[in-house]
């Protein structure tokens, strides 16, 4: 491992103690059975952010002119695409997940379409527009400090959201019918987010090397990710735990 390696993954490791993700949707998440409105507001602003992952990972491939930087970002973006299969394109199979699990809370069966006119949260605003920001900072060490947090995150988001989805396997004919469903969580956590935690870390190690200033600036775009992230989960904690006060 090479001393940039070294300073990259150490720096990744950081997301373990952060609010991003240690916080209390997950535990609410993985805790017990929501609602249909529960989980609608969970479904609604997690879709609203999921569907833009594809587009930042292209946009931190334009940050940088190295080619190896470029190559290891490349791979990344070829997996969220179902390597050339739209079917399989990641955000294809979560809103085949989020449908069949929302047809099934409601009894009838549920339309994304409909849920996309659902208004979104300030929060989920506030992330979608700060996270297009660090992406098009026109500093490829910050960019990729942002990509390395995404990634970083993203395994443990995906093992956390399926724990909570587990919950709902009763709403199935069967436990196989419920593993149907599950693609989405398991193509990331069987192979493509752990080799996306990897690409982002030769990605960031490449562009910062033993560059003292370059290093900083992959910690900054690191953090901001981290800092956004944290509001948004807040945020979608907050409004399902306010609307059950409002049931009451």
């Amino acid at each position: 491992m090479t001393t940039a390696e070294k300073f990259v993954t150490d720096l990744a490791h950081g997301v373990f103690a952060h609010a991003a993700l240690r916080n209390d949707f997950y535990r609410l998440w993985m805790g017990q059975a929501l609602d249909f409105g529960g989980v609608a507001v969970f479904a609604r602003n997690y879709l609203a952010r999921t569907v833009n992952t594809s587009t930042m990972v292209a946009l931190s491939l334009l940050s940088t002119d190295d080619v190896r930087a470029k190559t290891e970002i490349a791979k990344n973006l070829h997996s969220e695409f179902g390597y050339g299969n739209p079917d399989k394109a990641h955000i294809s199979l979560l809103r085949g997940f989020l449908a069949s699990l929302l047809t099934r809370l409601r009894g009838a069966p549920v339309e994304l379409a409909l849920l996309e006119r659902m208004p979104l949260l300030p929060t989920t605003a506030r992330f979608i527009a700060r996270q297009r920001e660090l992406y098009t900072r026109p500093d490829a060490a910050s960019v990729l400090g942002t990509l390395l947090a995404q990634e970083w995150l993203a395994y443990s988001m995906l093992t956390r959201l399926y724990e909570g989805a587990r919950n709902y396997m009763p709403l199935f004919r069967d436990i196989d019918e419920f593993h149907e469903h599950c693609e989405y969580f398991y193509v990331h956590i069987g192979d493509a987010e752990k080799a996306h935690k990897e690409q982002a870390i030769r990605s960031a190690a490449i562009i910062c090397g033993d560059d003292p200033a370059a290093r900083e600036r992959v910690r900054e775009g690191f953090n901001g990710f981290l800092e956004i992230t944290a509001a948004y989960w807040a945020g979608i904690h907050d409004a399902i735990v306010g609307r059950r006060a409002e049931a009451a």
